[in-house]
């Protein structure tokens, strides 16, 4: 993993590999094959701090990005393929007279079928193959894929699979099979699984850059050297329908965001927005925003949606108590963590969260070499944290017009003070409920 720190509750904060229609995966998973969506899921499983794997990366998906290059490859052939190679049928042996037996006793079976529909297909890959390399290989060719042509042409221009560019794949003479079928089945064989690892990357690389396009999403840009920077302009989340988008800054010194703002307000929807644009550029994926920026972090960790957990008898309180102290754990070990926080200490009344709360943001604002986005209801603990320099206070804008709350889900500097947890109570009309109930 390179060394770039995420955890199952980040990833399941940020929906990243949920069944949900909404999960990131699902987002990107249409790729053409199956091994490509194999593919994805190791690549978005590994996010790394290797910026020049993660530029090169970036790059490759901006050429498919810019000039809307489409593959010309079918799942159900590669997938044949696949299967043919990872037959336990007996191998052919690629002599004439082995061949003309295997032709004998085996032409009208569905081994010999499996076999001959495979090289077939791989024939036809192969050569498909030589001509996209051909016809998009500019000079100014990102690395990453310059990387992946050498590779494809180092592979099909040797041996048996050099030769069977020659050869007609729709009508393959028996002894050809037998001869190929040795060789692919073979001498040659992880020569071809690997040749197919390339082309489900190429997948994966074509559809990232479709959906990045389709979807309004753009190419973060990485900064290298010491100091951290972070800033990410129309940043949005791509699970919410029209969604609004903001921006997000961390420099000159400021390194923690103390985020206010009433029920509904969006607070919780923008720390998943920000995270997720976190994790993406660390897998070197176009983010949901306009432009971003960043220094590469050492991890990312997120607490949004802890759940209880009964099975181990601990309340809310004491599970949220423990991804504190495990996120503490972390960054005495790792510096340059972004580390977002969602209502710290809910599961508790309001003195003790005030308490504790004060108490852990300000500990934590002497960590100058990471980053931290924290959202409170507590509005109060804005005044006890003011003579912190490195703290920027930022607010999810509320207002009342006509006796009625209106959400714009924008942020802005300043403190929340719009209170709006009984408007909503007294507006659903429990109380009247309630009275009703008790005269009946």
């Amino acid at each position: 993993m390179n060394g770039f720190i995420i955890d199952q509750q980040t990833l399941r904060d940020l929906n990243v590999f949920s069944e949900t229609s909404g999960s990131v995966f699902n987002i990107f998973k249409r790729t053409r094959t199956i091994g490509g969506r194999e593919k994805l899921r190791e690549m978005m499983s590994n996010p790394s701090t290797d910026i020049d794997l993660l530029t090169r990366r970036s790059e490759a998906i901006r050429y498919f990005f810019d000039r809307e290059i489409q593959l010309d490859i079918r799942n159900e052939e590669l997938d044949l393929i696949e299967f043919y190679l990872k037959s336990t049928r007996r191998r052919s042996k690629g002599n004439l007279i082995d061949a003309v037996s295997d032709y004998v006793t085996r032409n009208s079976s569905n081994d010999y079928y499996i076999i001959k529909t495979g090289l077939k297909y791989l024939i036809k890959l192969v050569k498909y193959l030589n001509l996209f390399i051909t016809e998009n290989r500019p000079e100014n060719l990102p690395e990453y894929l310059n990387v992946i042509f050498n590779r494809i042409t180092e592979l099909t221009a040797e041996g048996q699979l050099s030769q069977a560019l020659k050869l007609n794949e729709s009508n393959l003479k028996f002894y050809q099979v037998s001869w190929l079928d040795d060789a692919f089945r073979g001498s040659k064989k992880q020569n071809i699984l690997e040749l197919l690892q390339l082309v489900y990357e190429l997948d994966v690389l074509e559809y990232v850059g479709f959906t990045a396009k389709n979807r309004g999403f753009s190419f973060p840009g990485y900064i290298s050297g010491p100091g951290m920077h972070f800033s990410v302009g129309s940043l949005f989340h791509p699970g919410i329908k029209n969604p609004v988008a903001n921006d997000v800054r961390f420099d000159g010194g400021l390194n923690m965001a103390f985020l206010t703002g009433s029920n509904m307000a969006g607070k919780s929807s923008l720390l998943k927005s920000l995270g997720l644009a976190i994790y993406l550029a660390h897998i070197g994926f176009p983010v949901p925003a306009k432009a971003m920026k960043t220094t590469i972090f050492n991890g990312l960790v997120t607490t949004i949606n802890l759940p209880d957990n009964i099975s181990d008898g601990l309340s809310h309180y004491y599970s949220e108590v423990k991804r504190v102290k495990d996120v503490a754990l972390k960054l005495t070990e790792n510096d340059r963590l972004f580390v977002v926080f969602d209502e710290l200490f809910r599961g508790t009344n309001v003195k003790d969260a005030f308490d504790a709360s004060l108490m852990i943001i300000s500990e934590l604002s002497h960590i100058r070499n990471s980053a931290f986005f924290i959202s409170t209801h507590i509005v109060e603990l804005a005044d006890e944290l003011q003579k912190y320099p490195n703290i920027s206070f930022q607010q999810m804008e509320t207002f009342f017009e006509n006796n009625k709350p209106v959400f714009t889900y924008k942020l802005s500097k300043g403190i929340s003070t719009e209170r709006l947890g009984m408007y909503i109570v007294l507006n659903e009309g429990i109380i009247d409920t309630i009275r009703k109930a008790a005269k009946t």
